[in-house]
């Protein structure tokens, strides 16, 4: 769709909107940027996503004068955007990298056996076993200043989320399915491939790694 039949279409959309529902939809386009991903697992964002597939047009429209592109996955009950451009590319460290990865493994190891209106969850060893299982922490602990800030970053981006601010063993960590999205691998394979990448690099450093995270 070009940006002028894009216009047309929002203006069209966006004017029938009632006041409240203006204030809402800028809620709501602001939150996406914010966070990229939303869910309707997530119970604070179960009326966001049913709003924007109410008004669909209107959100899609804004989006493409903004050159970005809004995602509806209705199979997983995710909705996110991504830059058209490329742009907006996150630089993550390794252990943010393969976090991701690794909670990828876990969630399509885990997701055939919860119905489909329950999320994945957990335990935080399950993450610590998983890791060493893999060779990445060599029998050892992560640390909790490395750990930390990596499950806040999947906790922001509505990726994960959990309670326990002491990150204990068992502690119980909610895998939103918004994981299957947050990189561009399509499949586990892919994402078994990408991981021993990162296990046979040059000395395990914690080094940026470019991802294809928006």
């Amino acid at each position: 769709m070009n940006k002028t039949a894009a216009l047309k279409i929002f203006n069209e959309e966006y004017g029938s909107l009632k006041e409240g529902e203006k204030s809402n939809f800028s809620r709501i386009v602001n939150k996406l940027l914010q966070v990229n991903f939303l869910t309707k697992r997530k119970p604070g964002d179960t009326n966001d996503y049913r709003f924007i597939l109410a008004f669909k047009d209107a959100f899609e429209t804004f989006f493409a004068l903004s050159d970005f592109s809004l995602n509806i996955k209705r199979e997983d009950e995710v909705v996110y955007i991504q830059n058209d451009n490329l742009f907006n590319h996150m630089r993550l460290r390794k252990t943010e990298s393969v976090m991701i990865l690794v909670i990828r493994i876990i969630y399509q190891r885990k997701k055939d056996y919860v119905t489909l209106d329950e999320n994945v969850e957990i335990f935080l060893h399950e993450i610590h076993a998983e890791l060493t299982r893999i060779g990445y922490l060599d029998h050892k602990r992560i640390t909790k200043d490395k750990l930390k800030p990596a499950l806040s970053f999947l906790r922001n981006y509505n990726i994960i989320d959990y309670i326990d601010k002491g990150l204990h063993d068992d502690a119980r960590i909610k895998i939103y399915p918004t994981i299957l999205y947050i990189t561009n691998l399509d499949s586990i394979k892919e994402v078994i491939s990408k991981l021993d990448g990162y296990m046979e690099s040059e000395g395990g450093s914690d080094d940026n790694e470019e991802t294809d995270e928006d």
